[in-house]
């Protein structure tokens, strides 16, 4: 049966064939921009999920991930869609080298029609406030695995918001799944409880106004 859950296995499995044979058979009933959102949203966000439970290896989500963000770019060309950004978005993991949770997080807003600047992972909260300033950027994702490095988060949105109070902050990351209200302690404007759960809010924010 082909369904998003059997997507999800072929992306798993890093089955190319199956992979294809799949999106051409839903795009000969449906667009492309339907499997954007029922099959891949899902998928990525499932496996991310595994992996958490450690049922997927790090090489698995790493190409599942590679492997959307390639069939995305290629239904966002083909039907000349329109990057649905009114406001720069831009991603970065804090304080942490680890970053596959904002690997699947990309992979999921770009999928879904937005773009963003990746600026990998950092440490020095100035130079994620100078890289923001200079790029103009709108809505910061900031990505964090530990508890202190999600109090550091604070700082940065004290700085941000003095110098554009306007800017919106999404985080995302462990402690906040485990401390439901540490992203408004940390004066973040929402916190995403998975990577699916992202796109509402940005698409949100975009309305606001653009």
């Amino acid at each position: 049966m082909m369904n998003w859950e059997a997507f999800e296995k072929a992306l798993i499995n890093y089955d190319k064939l199956e992979v294809n044979k799949i999106l051409q058979h839903f795009l000969a009933e449906k667009n492309g921009i339907d499997f954007i959102d029922e099959y891949i949203v899902k998928s990525l966000t499932s496996i991310g999920e595994k992996w958490e439970r450690g049922e997927v290896a790090l090489s698995q989500i790493y190409m599942s991930s590679r492997l959307c963000e390639e069939i995305a770019s290629s239904i966002l060309e083909e039907k000349n869609f329109i990057i649905k950004n009114a406001k720069p978005i831009a991603i970065v993991t804090l304080e942490d080298y680890h970053t596959l949770g904002k690997k699947i997080v990309s992979a999921v807003v770009r999928s879904s029609g937005f773009d963003l600047i990746d600026y990998g992972s950092i440490s020095r909260l100035e130079e994620i406030i100078k890289k923001v300033t200079e790029d103009r950027i709108k809505i910061l994702m900031i990505s964090v695995l530990m508890y202190p490095s999600a109090l550091k988060i604070k700082k940065i949105s004290q700085m941000l918001h003095e110098k554009d109070p306007s800017i919106k902050i999404l985080v995302g990351g462990a402690p906040f799944l485990m401390d439901s209200t540490l992203w408004e302690e940390v004066g973040a404007d929402k916190m995403g409880k998975s990577a699916a759960d992202n796109i509402p809010i940005i698409e949100q924010w975009m309305k606001e106004d653009s």
